[in-house]
């Protein structure tokens, strides 16, 4: 017999909802991208399983640390106020499944290559047994210029192991900057991560086509002069990559395998 997931989750996720809105609902806002930057090709069976049975969900992010802002903050008491996207994504699920638990352990790291994650990968499961692992991939490894098919062939021997250790997987791919965009070819990294995903069936957040987007739009602004509107800039993109997440995570939970 085949679940309805839609219909077996859609009242759990939505009790506790304010004014019954969808938890999709937020995307509607100054967040929202094109369709194409949001899509989820791939069911999540795991996380479905634990929303299924109202058991905790536990999410495990690995990967290069993200953004924590510039290095002025510290000086005006903004950097342990910031929150990037890890530390929100908690937020962002617990308002669209309130009866259920999300824990969400970081254990990301400044410059981390794919293959230094992939040879962490059964350590970190075995010690916070996670029902999703988020895999943030590609920065570091264009920045230290590794070569692109060692980058691929360790993101391939990841998320293989990760699918035999029964985990779902989210991918999440380079962050994106107009300075940093021209200093570095990335690419070819975008490009051997897109044919990795599609090749292990694993949904990617395209960070850097999410970022660009806000960016031309002038949503976004990586080059801000002043203190306050780099800390405003940057936690309106971690907040909006935690919403896009959380509402991609869910989706794939709802679809059928």
């Amino acid at each position: 017999m085949r679940w309805n997931r839609t219909g077996l989750l859609g009242g759990l996720l939505l009790l506790g909802a304010s004014c019954g809105a969808s938890w999709a609902d937020d995307l509607a806002d100054s967040c929202a991208v094109p369709p194409d930057l949001a899509l989820v090709n791939y069911p999540a069976d795991h996380v479905y399983a634990r929303l299924k049975a109202r058991d905790p969900l536990r999410i495990l992010v690995v990967g290069s640390t993200s953004s924590m802002g510039s290095s002025s903050w510290a000086s005006k008491g903004l950097a342990t106020a910031f929150k990037a996207y890890p530390r929100l994504l908690e937020e962002a699920l617990a308002e669209r499944m309130p009866r259920i638990r999300a824990i969400v352990i970081d254990k990301t790291a400044a410059r981390q290559t794919a293959p230094m994650v992939a040879a962490q990968l059964d350590g970190l499961l075995a010690q916070n047994k996670p029902d999703l692992v988020i895999w943030e991939a590609g920065t570091t490894d264009a920045v230290q210029r590794l070569d692109v098919t060692v980058f691929g062939d360790a993101l391939s021997d990841g998320l293989r192991r990760l699918r035999d250790h029964g985990v779902d997987v989210f991918l999440v791919d380079i962050q994106y900057s107009p300075q940093t965009d021209s200093l570095y070819d990335f690419r070819p990294y975008l490009d051997y991560l897109l044919e990795v995903a599609e090749a292990q069936d694993a949904n990617i957040l395209r960070r850097y086509a999410v970022m660009r987007h806000y960016t031309e739009e002038g949503r976004f602004d990586p080059g801000a002069p002043g203190t306050a509107e780099q800390f405003r800039s940057a936690s309106f993109v971690h907040g909006c990559l935690a919403k896009q997440l959380a509402t991609m995570i869910l989706t794939a939970a709802q679809q059928q395998p």
